[in-house]
């Protein structure tokens, strides 16, 4: 497991336009994401702007990589880099 101390910090965002509440994320990070009243995906964290973000777990970076739409991404908490997908 990814000690936190020393995992990069990233923040999570959900596109709800493309989500399609399918629950592969939230069942891969259960830690970080869950499906809302809406059926769709949220982090469990709020994440604004220039937030300490959160610890870049195998299991999120999974939950991002199996998305069948590609709603969620991750970006760097410190720098604002797209980290994945495609990062």
């Amino acid at each position: 497991m990814t000690d936190p101390r020393t995992a990069p910090a990233v923040i999570v965002q959900v596109d709800h336009d493309r989500c399609i509440g399918s629950g592969m994320c939230a069942l891969t990070a259960p830690a970080s994401l869950a499906l809302g009243a809406d059926g769709l995906a949220r982090p469990l964290r709020e994440q604004p702007t220039g937030a300490a973000g959160e610890p870049l777990t195998p299991e999120l970076a999974d939950a991002v990589d199996y998305c069948p739409v590609e709603a969620l991404a991750l970006y760097g908490a410190r720098d604002g880099r797209r980290i994945s997908p495609n990062g």
